[in-house]
């Protein structure tokens, strides 16, 4: 790239307007205006006629990675969709002084914002602010799941963890961190009118929002993600100060001790999920004792025989949205930690691990069933999108196992 450019002043011998080119020299001499490194700055400030001249004049002499103060508009990105498909940009997730995340193209902002659109598109206007609240909540939860790839030092993590830290790529990759859980919940509480602020431990990042009902409440999708796929009760919305730090919170580490924090009875919050449309999708009542008893009274000879009986049940869990292998991992483990057969509970393992099909989801999930002979068997299961949970035969690379 050329890091020095000359443009022809106008017939009225008047400087083009550059002003995304932030903080550097332009000299006009002879008649001609030169511009010296050619960085293309904070887009979203920018007049739409402005971004389209530039694009249309300079791109050859333009940086491909443009930057943003903020998530541009649509129109904006759309310039650059028409204009410059080839460059990316790199903005900020959260509310003004967020941090910077990795470049994404304006095909992928455009895929992502679909998603986000037809959430949006959803909601009631006549909803309450607290409505309007859970009904995001619940549905990031339905859209979106945590990605422990990236917790696995293998060869594929580095793509997990780039996509993942983007909201939009996350959204429509279906996998993310509890920082790209905050900050899509904190991106469409902001498009939605509504109040909300991240908050951030050392490790892990979640929501508080305002509510003219309950004043502050404190919020983690990240927490309630599987479960809500599958009709369960929410764990980690709207609870008490003192219960969200029973749940593994510290609120020590943010700005929470700034607030007094609201709390939302169970009761209510069964309001919000009838009339927002959750309950609905799984027959008009949550799921918890329904998905507690599924492994009681399995009725076989041996543990093999058993795990078969579970594993169809399971496949008949009804689910919304997109749910991972870990997320049907979390369902499992609180099946076998309800189960009143505890002899047979405690002779299974579950957990999900990297395979070769790894770059993208869904994982794996193994099965190891110990009989009271001592010996053993593997069955292997993934998950797949309108399918749900499937056999699947032993995939290669398990030596990446790793428990959760």
């Amino acid at each position: 790239m050329n890091n020095k450019i000359f443009i022809n002043l106008d017939k009225e011998k008047t400087i083009p307007k550059l002003t995304p080119f932030q903080g550097l020299v332009d000299i006009q001499k002879n008649g001609r205006l030169i511009v010296k490194n050619s960085v293309l700055e904070n887009i979203d400030t920018m007049r739409e006629d402005e971004l389209t001249y530039i694009l249309r004049t300079l791109k050859s002499y333009i940086s491909p990675v443009v930057t943003s103060q903020y998530i541009p508009s649509i129109a904006q990105m759309n310039i650059l969709y028409q204009l410059a498909p080839e460059f990316k940009v790199r903005f900020k997730t959260e509310k003004p002084g967020g941090s910077l995340i990795i470049p994404i193209s304006s095909k992928e902002f455009f895929e992502g914002e679909r998603i986000f659109s037809k959430i949006l598109a959803q909601m009631k206007p006549e909803w309450t602010e607290l409505q309007k609240h859970k009904y995001l909540y619940n549905r990031i939860a339905q859209m979106l799941s945590y990605d422990v790839n990236t917790l696995e030092h293998n060869q594929y993590s580095n793509v997990h963890e780039k996509y993942a830290r983007n909201i939009f790529t996350a959204i429509l990759k279906n996998w993310g961190l509890c920082a790209s859980f905050a900050a899509i919940n904190d991106y469409l509480c902001y498009r939605a009118g509504l109040e909300s602020q991240v908050l951030s431990e050392e490790e892990h990042d979640y929501l508080l929002i305002e509510t003219l009902e309950y004043g502050d409440l404190l919020t983690d999708v990240t927490f309630d993600s599987a479960i809500l796929k599958f009709g369960m009760k929410s764990r980690n919305f709207g609870i008490s100060r003192k219960k969200f730090v029973d749940n593994g919170h510290k609120l020590d580490e943010t700005e929470a001790s700034d607030y007094d924090i609201g709390e939302v009875s169970e009761e209510i919050i069964e309001q919000l999920d009838r009339q927002t449309g959750y309950l609905t999708d799984f027959g008009g009542e949550y799921t918890d004792k329904y998905i507690s008893d599924i492994g009681n009274n399995l009725e076989r000879i041996n543990n093999f025989e058993k795990a078969e009986n579970l594993f169809e049940r399971i496949r008949k869990i009804k689910y919304v949205g997109r749910p991972s292998t870990y997320d049907f991992e979390t369902i499992i483990k609180f099946i076998l930690l309800q189960s009143k057969d505890r002899e047979f509970a405690n002779k299974i393992v579950v957990y999900t691990f990297a395979s070769d099909n790894t770059p993208k989801l869904p994982r794996q999930i193994a099965v190891e069933i110990n009989e009271s002979d001592n010996s053993k068997r593997i069955k292997y299961y993934e998950v797949e999108d309108g399918v749900g949970i499937k056999e699947a035969d032993k995939r290669e690379k398990t030596e990446h196992i790793q428990k959760i």
